[in-house]
């Protein structure tokens, strides 16, 4: 590749926020740019005008006093109020292990927000910057 052009990676969609219903189709775990363990949840719309499109939930593993990952997951966390929505609302008995796997090929009702990105003085970034998230499951479907 010469050294003159850098290749644009793809954008996420901005779609209305909302209630789909959607497919989790991978799970990552991940940094993100505060350097926190993150657990990156994706999904495809299955049904309505933006079927197909692919969203994601970021879900930090991080705990917040110790900077360091859970070693076990507290029940206010969105990972363990999410784990016990993919598990058709069963909590998890106390020591039980909470695998990731429990997310993929599931369909979920969502409910998705925006996100406006801003500038290091706090002003808003253009709208061509902005994006639609999964911010939380409401209900696992199938």
């Amino acid at each position: 590749m010469p050294e003159d052009y850098l290749v644009a990676g793809e954008s996420w969609p901005l779609i209305p926020e909302g209630v789909y219903q959607v497919q989790c189709i991978h799970y990552e775990k991940g940094r993100s740019h505060h350097n926190s363990t993150k657990l990156f949840l994706h999904f495809n719309i299955i049904e309505g005008q933006y079927f197909g499109k692919e969203l994601f939930m970021a879900i930090n593993l991080t705990d917040c006093r110790t900077g360091k990952e859970f070693k076990k997951v507290p029940s206010g966390s969105k990972y363990y109020e999410s784990w016990v929505i993919a598990n058709n609302n069963q909590l998890p008995s106390r020591g039980d292990r909470m695998s990731l796997k429990i997310f993929k090929d599931h369909v979920f009702q969502v409910k998705t927000r925006i996100v406006k990105p801003k500038f290091n003085d706090g002003t808003e970034k253009p709208i061509c910057f902005h994006y639609t998230v999964v911010d939380h499951l409401i209900q696992r479907l199938a």
